[in-house]
């Protein structure tokens, strides 16, 4: 999708068809092996070795947050246009990450299992993904639509909703960055 991000307005649509059919595959090869591993224990005991360690307790018997980012992808990609999409998925990609780090590392002010130096570095993490996708050439994202998603990503992920927020993050931007834009678009 980087690549599409980049080069979209040189090359055309075929990248952006290619990139959802990679993500595709990606996706269906990634949830199969993630949901085999409930039905296979042989299946099971090699997914543990291999990423045992960074699963979540609650990822041993539920699908992992990679299978929720992949079908949240999917959704995205066909739900929101381009320049929507791709930051809407580095929210969650950068932002969220950051935002982890930062919590798990030096958080100490805690609210809804969250910290608040968590959710500060997420959210700056986010403001500066919707600069840069602002001052790309040829792909004419203001940066208050930008802005709007990285609020929507930070609330989506610091609110204490039932989604994953692997899930939640990338579908509540998208749709707050979709809205600006159309909004942005009918006001001049």
């Amino acid at each position: 999708m980087l690549f599409f991000l980049i080069h979209e307005r040189r090359f055309g649509n075929t990248e952006l068809l290619l990139s959802q059919f990679l993500l595709i595959v990606v996706a269906v090869v990634f949830v199969t092996v993630d949901l085999l591993r409930f039905r296979l224990h042989r299946m099971k005991d090699v997914f543990v070795v291999l990423f045992g360690s960074m699963l979540r307790r609650r990822e041993f018997t539920s699908l992992t947050g990679g299978s929720h980012l992949l079908i949240a992808s999917l959704l995205v990609v066909f739900v929101y246009e381009p320049r929507v999409f791709v930051p809407a998925t580095a929210f969650l990609a950068l932002g969220d990450t950051a935002a982890a780090i930062v919590g798990l590392s030096i958080g100490r002010i805690r609210f809804w299992h969250k910290t608040l130096e968590g959710t500060v570095a997420g959210f700056l993490v986010c403001v500066a993904v919707a600069y840069l996708c602002s001052i790309l050439p040829y792909w004419s994202m203001p940066f208050s639509v930008g802005l709007a998603g990285a609020v929507a990503a930070s609330l989506a992920e610091v609110l204490p909703i039932e989604v994953n927020d692997n899930v939640a993050v990338p579908i509540i931007s998208g749709l707050a960055m979709q809205v600006a834009l159309w909004l942005h678009i009918l006001g001049g």
